[in-house]
């Protein structure tokens, strides 16, 4: 699941896109991990536009291309490719590091990077890797297949790393990231100076759409120093600037000199400085009533779903006062059938009833998009009768947000759907900033989170509660879910489709999850000006393809009111 996109809670509201004067790219912190379809006719029409605008990008003036501002909301980058799962740190981090293969930023399938060609054994588990001759990090060292494995190895060995449970298909990984293993068991070899060999405990056909995930990506044992188109030059408050990595293989065809991306939360200033052309690109707050070209606002579904989530006891802090009630499922479903699914789902432009977004081949899942509060009633009095837990005995529920996830009514309505089955909700807001960092130690039964895969496939969301998944946040472990995986390992995609959906409905029936809304992204850029950046459902914009087509329009002498 390739990056979290700044783990983000807030979808747009479709009032907030038509009507509200001020509105956010990505209002909050969203965290990521297929993609919205083309048809053949929309990807071979953005593939022609593509290659014309290759023809053409030779006979744009130089100094055109001297530096391109990006302005993006406030907080501090991780660096690190290896530790973040933010998808604004990956949208700075493509452009100073890059993996054996990348996205196309118009289909969102792998393509070659610092790979040339790679080649599969008889028996599905074996791959070899050739890298580029020319492939270089931003110093002039080579980037050799040993650049690779030490790459990898870091990350494995790293208890921060989010991601590296994705590798546990690699024959070794899984004991060397737990501590049980030698390094030298890793079934990852440098055969060559250029060549690399996996070896994989299962086939696993969609291997380089994990390779192109940002954690993944190649990185030196100095952290400044870079395997992709740029470098960082300059940290200053609030901005970050890179520059041309003149070592890069593919140097001559980035054309951007400098990327600067500068941080505000002023509304009315981004929009001002977009207006007067001193920006060029927009994924922070603006106010659309002062925006002069609405044309430039670029708005569309990504592949993520927003929901909320139960936490485990033996996730939370030794000395909780939480109730343990919420690591039965009897006692989640019961809740599941009290919530005002209606309502909630209104809020959303598009409402999510199942944690998979849906993807072509995946079957069709029944979610949740109706309330039973006599159903929830019987089903919580069983429940209690089971476990031994009184009918008169409030029980506690935790609820972690956003500081803006829910409203005043939102709030109530909740409380009033769970008060009958004697649930006291508290409902606790977290600063957006603050908001994962302080998952880990929270004491708290309920969290929400919004998730963007960052490859097209199902376990893009369904590893998020594979039982030794690093990415698992929530605690919970299910002996057939975990198996249904490993059958889809193997299975031919028709038959793999099938197993990945029955795992999401043993995920869906446990009652772990509540599915609110499918993400939506949006930007300010005018592609008119602006050439390499396309709609996509990661909204992740490779900066190695920027570039400017023309000058942006100036209108420092019109009035603003």
């Amino acid at each position: 699941m390739l990056k979290k996109i700044r783990k983000c809670a807030a979808a747009f509201l479709f009032a907030a896109l038509i009507i509200s004067p001020c509105f956010a790219q990505n209002n909050s912190e969203e965290k990521s991990e297929g993609h919205g379809e083309l048809t053949p006719e929309e990807l071979l029409e953005l593939e022609n536009e593509e290659q014309r605008a290759a023809e053409q990008k030779e006979k744009l003036p130089q100094e055109l291309q001297q530096n391109f501002i990006i302005v993006e909301s406030v907080r501090v980058h991780e660096l690190n490719p290896q530790v973040t799962n933010y998808s604004s740190d990956s949208q700075l981090l493509n452009g100073l590091y890059e993996g054996l293969f990348t996205i196309s930023p118009i289909s969102l399938e792998p393509q070659y990077a610092i790979a040339k060609e790679f080649k599969i054994s008889r028996d599905k588990k074996r791959w070899t890797i050739t890298l580029r001759d020319d492939a270089c990090f931003s110093n002039g060292e080579k980037i050799t297949a040993e650049s690779v494995r030490d790459s990898w190895l870091r990350m494995l060995a790293n208890p921060a790393a989010p991601y590296s449970s994705l590798f546990d298909i690699v024959r070794g990984a899984e004991a060397f990231r737990n501590g049980q293993g030698n390094y030298d068991e890793v079934g990852i070899y440098a055969t060559a100076e250029n060549v690399l060999s996996i070896y994989l405990n299962t086939p696993a056909n969609y291997l380089p759409k994990i390779l192109c995930h940002t954690a993944f990506s190649i990185t030196h044992s100095n952290p400044e120093v870079y395997s992709g188109a740029y470098e960082l030059e300059i940290i200053a408050d609030r901005k970050y600037i890179l520059k041309k990595n003149p070592y890069y293989w593919d140097h001559e065809k980035v054309t951007l000199e400098r990327i600067t991306f500068v941080q505000s939360e002023n509304a009315d200033d981004n929009t001002y400085y977009f207006n007067t052309g001193a920006v060029d690109w927009v994924t922070a707050q603006v106010n659309q009533m002062k925006l002069l070209d609405l044309s430039a606002i670029q708005v569309n579904a990504s592949f993520g779903t927003g929901f909320l989530y139960f936490k485990m006891s033996s996730k939370k802090p030794a000395e909780s006062k939480c109730s343990t009630v919420w690591d039965y499922p009897e006692f989640r479903n019961a809740l599941l059938e009290a919530f005002p699914w209606n309502h909630m789902h209104k809020k959303y432009l598009i409402p999510a009833t199942t944690l998979v977004y849906p993807l072509s081949g995946y079957p069709q899942i029944d979610g949740f998009d109706y309330t039973d509060a006599i159903e929830a009633s019987m089903r919580m009095k069983d429940a209690r009768a089971k476990y031994g837990v009184s009918q008169e005995e409030i029980i506690p529920l935790v609820m972690h947000v956003f500081e803006n996830e829910f409203t005043e009514e939102d709030e109530k309505l909740l409380r009033e759907s769970f008060d009958p089955l004697g649930i006291e909700l508290e409902i606790r807001k977290i600063p957006s900033y603050q908001y994962y960092a302080s998952i880990g130690s929270a004491d708290a039964d309920i969290f929400v989170t919004s998730w963007i895969g960052d490859f097209a496939d199902p376990l893009a969301f369904l590893e998020l509660f594979r039982g030794g998944s690093t990415m698992n946040e929530s605690g919970w472990k299910n002996e057939q879910f975990d198996k249904l995986l490993e059958q889809a390992a193997t299975a031919d995609e028709t038959e793999r489709m099938k197993l990945l959906g029955q795992a999401e409905t043993i995920l869906l029936d446990d009652g772990m999850v509540m599915p609110l809304y499918r993400s939506v992204s949006s930007n300010i850029v005018d592609v008119k000006e602006v050439g390499g950046w396309y709609v996509n459902a990661f909204d992740i914009h490779p900066l190695k393809y920027l570039y400017k087509k023309q000058p942006k329009f100036n209108s420092e002498n019109i009035v603003m009111k």
